[in-house]
């Protein structure tokens, strides 16, 4: 006969810990819920939400009766069951958080309360009236704390969706965003300040992909507080109005959908406060791109340079959909494009994996304008929130004219020129240039400098001087793709001169400038197309394939202070200008000559005509 094991001894802490196991293997619906809150990490207190999935997955007719415990009125209870899982399934589970259970069934006389008062989800958030009677007092079972609780709770069900089919949305000042990760993008600068964040995928519909499938991160400005900078009617309807024209802007360069436009998301109001959210750009921005260690001195190939002319090719292409939007009947202007408001994004490998340029998009357009009129309301400050360098000569000379889509175009050329540089000779090279570009001062300034007493203007002599210095770069002088880059970048975008279209603006055709003066965008992409078509037919117009391991710098004579003035201006009436001499090759190998147009190398030289002339675009934005 087997021997009886003896009985062990459990102890009152075992017996007790034990019990609470047992209990608690059979969770409450609160506590599910409470366990499936995502946090929101976005504004300075991190709050909590419930996904709407979980939300359709842990509420279900079962578990809303074990908390009505109406079992003994089983039509009642279905009645209630009903009207929660159809028309209020937020407002019982925000009931649930609230504190009321099913002690003396708070929770089924709660909504039933709410029905017989016409109250549903679509009534939330709820006033302090949905609480209490005609005569104001509290119905049951509410108090004034659990109304306070349920006040408080009702954000964490009421989480805004973010998709392509609604990209503007108002939401109450204490709307829980769903950020489940943020990071600061860098430092704050003129329009706020950028963050890197995730959105909680059942809260972001149509998101973004990346070439590898996955969801790119989400790029959010947070526009600064001017709204709660003045307390004066107009000028708050002002604002009012400019951000309700930013965001039409938005969303309609959005329609275009151009590969080189970064990508809008949405528009958010919450109180006061003003977001913009696009996609994360993981390059970052074009100026860092080029600051990169592995980037700073590039290995020029056929392929490097197919690719970024590709993509100036794409950012015109851009720009030129933007200024004829609407075949020129609602253009926009970009207004402060500059190497910072281009961005990068990975693209597909190289064939053979090796370094690949990015996509090149355009970004911040609008925003410029935006904060510039939310200045001016400012009437303590004098910040400006242009970048000042990329501005063209009209900012200063003629400054009661609009600014015209030209403006876009002088900006541009200065990107393409960097653009230039860093690719034949690096970031330092880049660096040393852009120091050159400076004021009487020393202080860094305009790529252009202006004759204030005639009100006058011609390209920075450092500006001059660089171009002339990289048509005698081996890949600037044979018939080369750069080479033509060169001549567009200083004859049809670096050109002071604006005179009247030879094509009327209001003329169905897009408007194209006359001989010497500053290219429209149309007449830019003619010529872009031009070397792209030239380059699918002959490899070799990209690259010559000469090395460059020789080539060690840049060498920029010391530039004259050129006049860049109009022919009477500049010799004074009516005399003539003295003749040019003969251009000079480019060297013992040939290759072609520098083009005589836009400005002089000759130091003794005038170089003509610079009044500026432009009427007023029917739409600036």
């Amino acid at each position: 006969m087997p021997l009886q094991e003896e009985p062990k001894f459990i102890s009152k802490e075992d017996r007790k810990a034990s019990f609470l196991a047992k209990k608690n293997k059979k969770s409450s619906l609160g506590s599910d819920i409470l366990g499936n809150l995502q946090k929101s990490v976005f504004d300075e207190h991190i709050r909590e939400f419930l996904p709407n999935t979980c939300m359709e997955t842990l509420l279900t007719p079962a578990a809303v009766r074990r908390e009505l415990h109406l079992p003994d009125d089983p039509e009642l209870e279905e009645e209630v069951v009903n009207f929660v899982m159809k028309s209020a399934p937020k407002l019982f589970i925000t009931s649930l958080l609230a504190g009321l259970t099913d002690k003396d069934q708070e929770l089924a006389t709660a909504m039933m309360q709410f029905e017989t008062k016409s109250v549903n989800d679509n009534s939330l958030p709820l006033p302090d009236s949905a609480f209490v009677d005609e005569a104001g007092e509290f119905l049951e079972p509410w108090t004034e704390v659990s109304r306070r609780s349920f006040r408080r709770n009702q954000w964490t069900v009421l989480v805004p969706i973010i998709s392509e089919s609604n990209p503007e949305l108002d939401l109450d000042p204490d709307c829980i965003l769903p950020i489940t990760e943020k990071s600061r993008a860098g430092e704050s600068g003129a329009f706020g300040e950028v963050f890197q964040v995730k959105i909680h995928e059942e809260h972001h519909l149509n998101p973004i992909m990346k070439y590898d499938g996955k969801r790119a991160d989400v790029a959010i400005k947070v526009i600064r507080p001017v709204y709660r900078d003045t307390t004066d009617e107009n000028e708050l309807d002002q604002l009012r109005d400019e951000w309700v024209r930013e965001v039409k802007a938005h969303i309609e360069m959005r329609n275009l959908k151009h590969q080189n436009i970064i990508e809008f998301i949405a528009a958010i109001k919450r109180g006061s406060d003003r977001y913009l959210l696009f996609r994360w750009a993981e390059e970052g921005s074009l100026r860092k791109f080029w600051e990169m260690p592995e980037h700073k001195r590039p290995v020029v190939t056929r392929e490097l340079v197919r690719a970024v002319i590709m993509q100036i090719q794409g950012m015109a292409d851009a720009l030129d959909k933007l200024h004829n939007y609407r075949y020129g009947g609602g253009s926009y202007r970009h207004g402060d494009l500059k190497p910072e408001n281009i961005l990068c994004v990975v693209g597909q490998p190289s064939r053979d994996g090796q370094f690949g340029f990015p996509i090149l998009k355009i970004s911040d357009m609008g925003l410029a304008k935006h904060h510039n009129i939310a200045t001016q309301l400012r009437h303590n400050t004098t910040t400006q929130y242009t970048t000042t360098r990329y501005e063209p000569p009209e900012v200063a000379l003629k400054s009661e004219l609009g600014r015209s889509r030209r403006y876009d175009m002088w900006s541009f050329g200065c990107v393409i020129l960097e653009m230039m540089i860093w690719l034949l000779y690096g970031t330092d090279h880049l660096e040393r240039f852009n120091s050159q570009i400076i004021d009487e001062g020393r202080h860094r300034s305009h790529w252009f400098k202006v004759d204030k007493d005639k009100d006058e203007a011609f390209v920075h002599p450092h500006v001059q001087a660089t171009i002339r210095a990289l048509y005698y770069d081996p890949e600037c002088k044979a018939e080369t793709a750069l080479k033509e880059l060169l001549t567009i970048v200083k004859t049809k975008l670096l050109v002071v001169e604006l005179d009247p279209p030879a094509t009327p603006v209001s003329s169905a055709a897009p408007p194209r400038s006359t001989n010497g003066s500053r290219a429209y965008s149309q007449e830019l992409m003619e010529r872009l197309d031009d070397i792209v078509a030239r380059g699918k037919t002959d490899e070799s117009y990209w690259f010559t394939g000469a090395s460059r391991e020789h080539i060690k710098d840049l060498k920029v004579d010391r530039a004259p202070e050129s006049s860049f003035l109009s022919p009477n201006s500049a010799v004074g009436g009516n005399r003539p200008l003295r003749p040019r001499p003969p251009l000079r090759p480019l060297g013992e190998n040939g290759g072609g000559i520098i083009p005589d147009v836009g400005f002089e190398d000759q130091p003794s030289l005038m170089v003509p005509v610079i009044t500026v002339v432009e009427a007023k675009t029917r739409r600036d934005v």
